[in-house]
């Protein structure tokens, strides 16, 4: 009787064991199975959406260059601009898709805006041109307005990106000022009648003074409230223009935020991240005169410089910049640039202000290291 009495005892156990075994085996399936489901949700397609995710947003420029960085890119990116249009003196828009951008943008679900400058690309020139912004705002409006809706209209686009800069002409700076208001409010109206959208680049402030001659035409809250997007240029704090300093100094980018967000919807805001430094020749530069000779860096340049035998390079605790000093030939040169803590630092303030995302210059100044930091911080 013991003897049946154990062997009882044992076969109770042992199923016991086994309903646990497999509920648990079970269990751990089914998780796996949701795990992997999520995971080819998640990575089937690559797909962000810019109504639900952050704005990742690049700037193509055209050369062969940009094109192949925005292939590389194309896994972080959800909306691209297309830098390659120009208004024309008569109201027309110069440009063209010759690598065929759109069409490979929307195989991949990327969006796409024409982007429009007014860059004079005349040698007598070369530059943005302030008399062609004038002329398009004021004497051209009507036609150029047609123009744009029917480039993007023709060419498949998710709307126009207006990059007009210098736009200070008249002996009133308040016309200026108007004038562009009211291009973009009846653009925007023009846009949004044929379901296109409409971005504007507008340059970084952190107040709005008319001694500011190059920030204060663009009326931050006349403009947000009529576009679907700003695009805050917040870097070229310092460039070859003047002393040497840093680009987008995080506590500079961070002024011009708080300025930005008191006058326009924190998710209309994208932030503007540069993928270039400069380096400033301080030999050739005629400090006395505020004259400086200095040209750009890339991102993907910037080991080379580091590589150099009598680098030397700083952080700039209040900027959270990165700088370094070298010399050739006997010329002293001083490097403001990027890195990635300190585009780490900057991309932060999309989370800590609840903007719409980051936009950067340019698609072929960077590499996939770029990308990585920022995908990082905005997960």
């Amino acid at each position: 009787m013991k003897l049946h009495r154990w062997i009882f005892i044992f076969e109770i156990v042992l199923t016991a064991a086994c309903i646990f075994f497999c509920s648990c085996t079970s269990s751990v399936e089914n998780a796996d199975k949701q795990s992997s489901i999520s995971l080819e949700q998640e990575t089937s397609t690559g797909e962000t959406d810019p109504l639900t995710s952050p704005i990742l947003l690049g700037y193509y420029t055209g050369d062969e260059n940009s094109y192949t960085a925005l292939q590389d890119a194309a896994p972080y990116l959800n909306i691209v601009s297309a830098d390659i249009y120009v208004v024309q003196p008569d109201g027309s828009v110069n440009g063209m898709d010759e690598r065929g951008v759109l069409d490979w943008n929307a195989a991949h679900s990327i969006e796409t805006y024409a982007c429009v400058n007014n860059y004079n690309s005349d040698p007598t020139v070369n530059d943005f041109d302030a008399e062609l912004a004038h002329t398009t705002l004021t004497i051209n409006r009507e036609k150029v307005i047609e123009e744009l809706v029917k480039l993007a209209k023709a060419g498949g686009y998710a709307g126009i990106n207006i990059d007009f800069e210098n736009l200070a002409y008249s002996a009133d700076i308040e016309d200026d000022r108007a004038a562009f208001t009211i291009f973009i409010q009846e653009l925007t109206e023009s846009l949004h009648a044929n379901d296109l959208k409409l971005i504007i680049s507008v340059p970084g402030k952190t107040n709005d003074s008319r001694d500011n001659t190059w920030a204060y035409p663009f009326d931050m809250l006349a403009l947000g409230e009529a576009a679907d997007h700003l695009q805050l240029m917040t870097y070229d704090q310092h460039g070859p223009w003047g002393e040497p300093g840093a680009v987008a100094g995080v506590d500079w980018v961070e002024a011009c935020l708080e300025y930005a967000v008191s006058h326009v919807a924190p998710e209309k805001l994208l932030i503007g991240l540069p993928a270039y430094g400069y380096d400033w020749d301080l030999t050739a530069s005629n400090i006395s005169q505020n004259m400086y000779t200095a040209g750009d860096v890339s991102w993907k340049d910037f080991p080379a410089l580091l590589e150099k035998d009598d680098t030397e390079m700083t952080w700039d605790p209040v900027s959270q910049s990165p700088y370094l000093t070298y010399s050739v030939e006997g010329h002293a040169h001083v490097v403001w640039f990027e890195n990635e803590e300190s585009i780490r630092v900057k991309t932060a303030l999309v989370k800590k202000y609840d903007l719409a995302g980051i936009s950067m210059w340019a698609l072929g100044k960077e590499d996939a290291s770029f990308w990585q930091v920022i995908w990082i911080e905005l997960e």
